[in-house]
């Protein structure tokens, strides 16, 4: 199976998902109304990723009286318990399928895979998980989307995306993944030197022959990105995004979500 026949897999997972549905349709209606007004697919597919929020907010309703149908027929029982869950997996398949559709284009050039909605990953089990001296718990990442270069025998890094409608929600697993993997792969000259060193100390093993790239994305639905405290978030991943346009924030330390595509080239250029 190729590259392409292996996202096309993701695509047809994902349209078959019942909550996902409203929010295909709101997209594509937005990209056919992006190129109405005078964009080429190619850049439409791209800019859409900058409006993914627009998107999620305005098949919202839709995707309710989907939890409500199902409530009635006694499908699910609680709804708010739903509301929360179909939130936040839908901009995680939102991100997925964003990426996907700009592999499908052209507008991203390498052989990667997107992958979404995993329960256990192979590949962050053997790249991303972290032991602590003796113990048999192995720290892992929060992951949501993964994306890696369609090769068996491949080397290249490995980007894991941590995807959040808001930035209330705790991040804190990520946060001390993050830690744990500067410290075990940090080549300071004086850890040697030092048994108090915090890399000596806690004796962590993890395996850093594919790097793997820690990704940040938001919808920001609450509008908290230019409150300075985020800053603090933001700072323990490689790259943070949002998929508002320019204009709707004023932070600097987190793009706009189509440079991902521009990143996508670079990485496994």
């Amino acid at each position: 199976m190729s590259y392409i026949e292996e996202n096309r897999r993701v695509i047809q997972k994902l349209e078959n998902h019942i909550y996902f549905q409203p929010t295909i349709t709101v997209y594509n209606q937005k990209l056919n109304l992006m190129i109405r007004n005078g964009l080429t697919e190619e850049e439409a597919t791209r800019q859409i990723l900058d409006y993914l929020n627009d998107i999620l907010r305005n098949s919202q309703q839709m995707v309710e009286d989907i939890i409500q149908e199902r409530i009635d027929s006694g499908i699910i029982r609680d709804a708010s318990q739903a509301r929360k869950s179909v939130a936040g997996g839908n901009f995680q398949r939102l991100v997925a399928y964003g990426i996907i559709r700009n592999i499908l284009v052209g507008n991203i050039t390498r052989e990667i895979v997107v992958n979404v909605g995993y329960k256990k990953h192979p590949l962050l089990d053997r790249y991303a998980s972290i032991s602590v001296g003796n113990s048999e718990d192995r720290q892992k990442p929060d992951s949501d989307v993964l994306i890696y270069q369609y090769q068996v025998e491949a080397v290249s890094p490995i980007i894991n995306f941590s995807c959040k409608t808001s930035l209330r929600e705790r991040a804190g697993q990520t946060y001390k993944w993050k830690l744990l993997v500067d410290l075990a792969t940090c080549t300071c000259p004086y850890i040697s030197m030092s048994e108090n060193c915090p890399k000596n100390i806690y004796n962590l093993q993890y395996d850093n022959s594919r790097r793997v790239i820690m990704n940040f994305v938001t919808a920001d639905l609450y509008n908290e990105v230019n409150q300075p405290q985020i800053n603090g978030i933001i700072n323990f991943f490689d790259n943070a995004y949002i998929t508002k346009p320019n204009g709707e924030f004023n932070n600097n330390n987190i793009r706009c979500f189509s440079n991902i595509i521009n990143d996508l080239n670079e990485i496994y250029g």
